[in-house]
């Protein structure tokens, strides 16, 4: 995981965020019935599998092509094999806050502060 927050730092990324998560496969009917205490000492002797999932958001298509391609490397190539995880894509159709948005906006306000403007009295 470390190798991958930091190719996709290399590559321009602002921002990455990571959680903790288990497939559903990974779920057995068990695990719903043990205490609290018991699901703890269960996932410590590994009966568990935890992955982790890295969720970033990137403004150009070309850089999802980019991170997706050295991304697939840092997996061991090809991703269609068995337990090399899964990398998608989802629209996001709107966004508040975070370093990408504050980014947009500054680029979006440094482009409207150099529009030449023009007049009929100038």
């Amino acid at each position: 995981m470390a190798q991958v927050l930091y190719k996709i730092k290399q590559l321009g990324i602002r921002g990455a965020t990571v959680i903790d998560s288990m497939g559903a496969s990974a779920i057995s009917k068990d695990v719903y019935n043990i205490p609290l205490i018991g699901g703890l000492m269960k996932s410590m002797d590994g009966d568990i599998h935890y992955n982790k999932t890295i969720f970033s958001v990137i403004e150009r298509e070309e850089q999802v092509q980019n991170v997706m391609k050295h991304i697939e490397k840092i997996l061991g190539g090809d991703m269609k094999k068995p337990n090399k995880g899964i990398m998608f894509v989802v629209p996001v159709t709107h966004m508040r806050g975070g370093e990408l948005n504050r980014h947009i906006i500054s680029r979006e306000n440094k482009k409207f502060m150099s529009q030449e403007f023009t007049s009929e009295y100038y």
